[in-house]
């Protein structure tokens, strides 16, 4: 049985601009730990949806990938990148309004269990509760990346062997055990290179933990 649920966001309300035509955001929700916040939007170009999906990362509200210069064709460049960052901010008004995005998204305004982390303690010590977790036995393919971190805001990690057998739902527990630990939202992010048809679970080399207070920014 799959882990992985795909969450289908309507974009129809959100206005077809004069090139490209934002269809639908699809986003993976995994089972026990809710909506990764990242999200590929699917599109038309020129009222012709496209096979491929432009991958958005939902926490910072931004397109993470962008057109070739072969589909652009007759499109400058500038009034593409002018497009997606204005529809950027009306997708995401659009994904935080969606009801089922508010259900699954964990409320994590509990308290911090035995330990009280102010922001400058746990920026001292998020790296190691990382380090610590990533000691348990079936991690140890995992190594904290202490040069590409930015505690307490963003912890990455990576594979130690490209070789080594991963599972992407390891991922996701430690994600769990960090909040579990810290009392703070962390949301995740993995990749890697990758070619085309290669399945991105059994290929990733790495991931983020960014902290993330999703109530907060749905406010503003």
């Amino acid at each position: 049985m799959s882990i992985f649920e795909k969450r289908i966001i309507d974009l129809t309300e959100l206005q077809n601009y004069e090139f490209i035509q934002f269809l639908r955001v699809e986003i993976l929700d995994v089972q026990g730990y809710g909506p990764t916040f990242f999200g590929h939007v699917r599109y038309a170009l020129n009222d012709v949806e496209q096979e491929e999906s432009l991958p958005m990362d939902l926490s910072k509200g931004i397109f993470i990938a962008t057109l070739t210069d072969d589909q652009l064709g007759d499109i400058p460049r500038k009034k593409l990148e002018d497009t997606l960052q204005e529809a950027s901010v009306k997708i995401i008004e659009i994904v935080r309004k969606d009801p089922n995005m508010q259900t699954l998204v964990p409320d994590y305004d509990y308290p911090m269990y035995d330990e009280d982390y102010s922001n400058e303690k746990l920026s001292s010590v998020s790296g190691s509760i990382l380090e610590s977790i990533l000691k348990e036995k079936d991690y140890s393919y995992l190594k904290y990346d202490e040069d590409r971190s930015k505690p307490p805001d963003l912890l990455r990690c990576r594979v130690r062997d490209p070789e080594s057998p991963r599972q992407v739902e390891d991922i996701f527990q430690i994600a769990q055990k960090l909040r579990d630990k810290t009392g703070e939202n962390y949301v995740v992010a993995y990749g890697g290179s990758s070619n085309p048809g290669d399945n991105l679970d059994e290929v990733w080399s790495g991931f983020s933990l960014r902290k993330f207070d999703f109530k907060k920014v749905s406010s503003k």
